[in-house]
């Protein structure tokens, strides 16, 4: 039921361009857009796990922790980037063909389409056309700058491993957008942006976060010659124009996070995640109430309990990581109160739209563990 409602289209209407731009309106008409900026990924084939990073396919972090600052410093010596900050060498690895935690995305649902039915460059174009590929649609209401002080300190800290709350699995749930940035060609051509995964193990993006389409193999030959013919994207020229990017940039500024790198806008930012995974609950669950379908309503319900939980342990592990830092501490106190008001907010709207119940007081987090991180989690 889940993953069904992620999807915006079983791949049987879209037979060219033209049928995947309708669907793309269709996605973007379900949101408000004036609250979300819309992003693109294009892959040639249905993943069983998509939208991952390079680095976490291979088991790189497991046989060695620091292996990607050992990867920037060998780049560095062979001057293959610079030596300015680790987030503009993973930029570099990315789009040098060595692996990153970082997930390429595209501001330009054509360009995402070109990926969805071409594969990498290396590969023949025809080498995936059996198989079904996606453009993943994202909805994004933050983004972080790559010239900024606080995601460079972000990325620095989790290469160096010098932050020891940052590995804490509940900082796992703060993907990141990072804005474009014109440090090479590959990247301008592309009109590409990232999306960062903090953790040692890829959580899985929200699906709240994003929508599938759902690119059917018979029509990606078709959809290739289009994009050539009338768009000239193909693998020799998808480079764009660098022109009109006042109004981009201007809009795209309203949504810039300049606030600094601390463990308190840490945390802010994993309740402003909660409260948008429980309105995506919420929404799921008055449209299941609609059709009348109670077995969805109960999937929903499950889910959004699971989810909170997941929350919930997260933040009691991270009291104990912290319990001999007292100033640290208020700030997980303060994460408490916010955590323990969404959660009673999420079952008064559940009971005001008489949609059903959660067990809210199993989930929310008691008093007494407040400032002491004790709990059998």
């Amino acid at each position: 039921m889940e993953y069904a409602r992620a999807e915006l289209s079983n791949g049987e209407s879209i037979q060219n361009v033209a049928g995947f731009i309708q669907k793309i309106e269709e996605s973007t008409s379900c949101v408000e857009n004036e609250n979300y900026i819309l992003a693109y990924r294009g892959e040639p084939k249905i993943y069983p796990s998509p939208c991952r990073p390079g680095l976490f396919r291979w088991g790189k972090l497991a046989e060695n922790e620091y292996f990607e600052k050992n990867l920037f410093n060998i780049m560095r010596q062979n001057n293959l980037t610079s030596d300015k900050n680790y987030l503009e060498n993973a930029i570099d690895a990315q789009h040098g063909e060595f692996l990153s935690r970082l997930l390429d995305v595209s501001y330009n649902c054509l360009i995402a389409l070109y990926f969805a039915v071409t594969p990498y460059y290396k590969i023949a174009e025809e080498e995936y056309d059996r198989e079904d590929g996606a453009v993943y649609v994202f909805y994004i209401d933050e983004i972080f700058s790559p010239a900024a002080g606080n995601i460079r300190e972000n990325y620095g800290k989790i290469v160096n491993r010098s932050c020891g709350w940052m590995q804490e699995e509940i900082f796992h749930k703060n993907h990141k957008f990072i804005d474009h940035i014109k440090l090479n060609p590959r990247i301008i051509a592309q009109q590409g942006a990232f999306i960062l995964f903090q953790g040692d193990d890829p959580e899985p993006l929200p699906l709240c976060m994003y929508r599938m389409v759902h690119i059917p193999a018979n029509a990606k030959k078709r959809i290739r010659n289009e994009l050539k013919q009338f768009f000239n994207i193909h693998t020799g020229s998808i480079y764009p124009e660098i022109s009109n990017l006042v109004n981009d940039i201007t809009n795209r500024s309203k949504f810039l996070n300049s606030k600094p790198f601390t463990l308190r806008n840490e945390l802010a930012l994993v309740v402003a995640r909660l409260v948008r995974e429980l309105d995506f609950y919420l929404e799921n669950a008055l449209s299941a109430k609609s059709e009348g379908n109670e077995t969805d309503i109960c999937c929903t319900l499950t889910q959004a309990e699971r989810t909170i939980d997941s929350y919930r342990r997260g933040l009691i592990h991270m009291t104990e990581s912290l319990k001999n830092d007292l100033e640290l501490q208020k700030d997980m106190n303060w994460a408490f109160e916010q955590f323990n008001r969404e959660i009673l907010l999420f079952t008064c709207k559940l009971e005001e739209c008489d949609i059903g119940r959660i067990d809210a007081a199993g989930l929310l987090i008691p008093e007494t563990k407040k400032g002491n991180g004790k709990e059998n989690a």
